[in-house]
């Protein structure tokens, strides 16, 4: 492997379906790429990785022909091309499958397939539905896709509308299939069956650029690797030439032990205990304890109960039984009012849906939890308010234009400082993360858990819940194991061993 574009291995034994070389692109005064190469080959997964911020969606459009580059050349095929639109993408045999499904909900799966083509019709040019109907069922038999024609897409769960995006992705004579991160709103279970399909394809011959930020599933999928940095294109390989620590590596320019440091915090008393924790169907007899200044990680596989656990202390759900002590005494709580009152924050796994209020100014979401404290005969103080949103992007280093700026235009991380902002603003004493670097990228973990960090330092009791493994036992100071909702062991000694924590998640005591 070597830090240099081009590659041996592949290259003197298969001829290249798509090649990009030296392919730039400005926006106003803000370049997006700077000097972009990669090399995508037939029945071949090549896994695109990079920050927020690293160039890959900009690619991503310019293979789909929304964007068009200011320099640099295309080949499709050994010619030279310009891609002008998404239906000249799709004549060159390049569809795209975006994070977020682009679906018709009220209507049925065949008619979305439908959709990706020119619909069939009779002699009569009236549609022919008996053919919408059958080219969607030999659409996913090439895929062993098993839905129901005739459903409608409303009613079909993420990982299926994902599927469903696949099926009319490859509708037509596809190439070139471009996933951009189709794992993001996926469970572990719904990951594998992607997995699945997409070996499925690879080995039908279709070249795939997946793009990605989960390196497990970079690591089981591709063939080939490339990771670029500020728009540029550091380096690219086979996925055997790397490791996560070398990806990681690449990608922000630091050691791995850099991006998740461990700040060595003198822990207090015994601050939070939950005992006999139970919700019939979702988790039963827990009990564990949650000292000043430690970080307690929660580990387990997507539906172990361990976000509907932080849910119950938090008064999002109610409880079948259990007690919540805090400080030794027990604490009754009935709702978030109550939480809040007891200096007990979350924030929850979904930012967009129940973190932030994205259609609103960055200042509008960093005050939302402390209104009473800013506000005056029911009118919120103006000064109160600038001076706490300055405060808030400064301490956590929020990249804005200030704090009238749509939280929607922010990227992940950003978007998640200013959603850990509302809370540290109510000056907590406990802490709930449920998975809080979800969707961003390396560095942006880096700084979140700097700020956690920071959080432990200062005495906050701080429950953590995370899918990525390696960033739990990075940070936290000890481990507890869920399992379909019983609680399974409890990990003390740091370096924790990641094999024997992660038997433990899958009930291998």
């Amino acid at each position: 492997m070597t830090e240099s574009i081009a590659v041996t291995g592949h290259e003197a034994t298969a001829t290249p379906l798509v090649s990009v070389a030296g392919v730039s692109k400005r926006f106003g005064g803000v370049t997006a790429i700077k000097r972009t190469d990669i090399t995508l080959y037939p029945g071949e997964v090549h896994a695109l990785l990079g920050e927020n911020g690293a160039g890959k969606s900009t690619l991503v459009n310019i293979l789909a022909g929304i964007v068009q580059p200011d320099a640099g050349t295309l080949t499709v095929n050994g010619d030279t091309v310009t891609i002008h639109n998404p239906h000249a993408a799709r004549a060159l045999g390049i569809s795209v499958v975006h994070q977020h499904p682009v679906v018709f909900p009220d209507l049925t799966v065949a008619e979305n397939i439908m959709f990706a083509a020119a619909p069939p019709r009779t002699a009569v040019r009236s549609l022919d539905w008996r053919a919408v109907q059958a080219n969607a069922i030999r659409a996913m038999e090439r895929l062993q896709v098993k839905l129901d024609p005739r459903e409608l897409v409303q009613n079909l769960s993420a990982a299926d509308q994902q599927l469903l995006e696949i099926v009319k992705a490859l509708s037509d004579d596809t190439a070139l299939l471009i996933l951009d991160e189709p794992t993001a709103a996926l469970s572990k279970h719904e990951v594998d069956h992607l997995m699945e399909v997409i070996r499925r394809l690879k080995s039908q011959g279709v070249a795939i650029l997946f793009v990605g930020h989960r390196l497990d599933e970079v690591f089981e999928l591709a063939d080939r690797v490339t990771v670029s940095r500020d728009g540029t294109t550091i380096i690219s390989g086979p996925a055997a030439e790397f490791t996560p620590e070398s990806v990681v590596t690449h990608l922000v320019g630091r050691t791995l032990e850099s991006v998740f440091p461990k700040e060595e915090v003198e822990l207090g008393d015994v601050h939070l205990e939950v005992r006999d924790f139970t919700r019939k169907g979702a988790y039963e007899n827990v009990n564990f304890t949650v000292r000043k200044g430690e970080i307690l990680g929660l580990a387990g596989l997507v539906g172990a109960g361990r976000t509907e656990i932080s849910r119950g202390i938090f008064g999002l759900d109610p409880v079948d039984s259990g007690d919540v002590l805090i400080g030794g005494k027990s604490v009754r709580i009935a709702g978030p009012g109550d939480a809040m009152k007891y200096k007990i924050a979350y924030v929850p796994e979904d930012r967009t849906r129940e973190g932030a209020i994205l259609d609103q100014p960055i200042s509008f979401n960093l005050s939302l939890a402390v209104l009473d404290t800013l506000s005056s005969f029911g009118l919120v103080k103006s000064k109160s308010d600038r001076e706490l949103s300055a405060d808030y992007i400064k301490r956590l280093g929020v990249r804005t234009s200030g704090p009238e700026q749509l939280i929607s235009a922010l990227s992940g991380g950003n978007q998640q400082k200013v959603v850990l902002g509302k809370w540290l603003a109510t000056n907590p004493e406990i802490l709930i993360l449920d998975d809080p670097t979800k969707g961003v990228d390396v560095g942006a973990k880096s700084e979140v858990y700097k700020i956690v960090g920071r959080m432990a330092q200062a005495g906050l009791a701080i429950i953590l819940i995370s899918n990525e493994l390696e960033e739990l036992l990075s940070v936290s100071d000890r481990v507890i194991t869920f399992y379909r909702g019983a609680q399974g062991r409890e990990f003390t000694e740091r370096p924790f061993d990641s094999e024997t924590v992660l038997a433990s998640m899958t009930g291998q005591h």
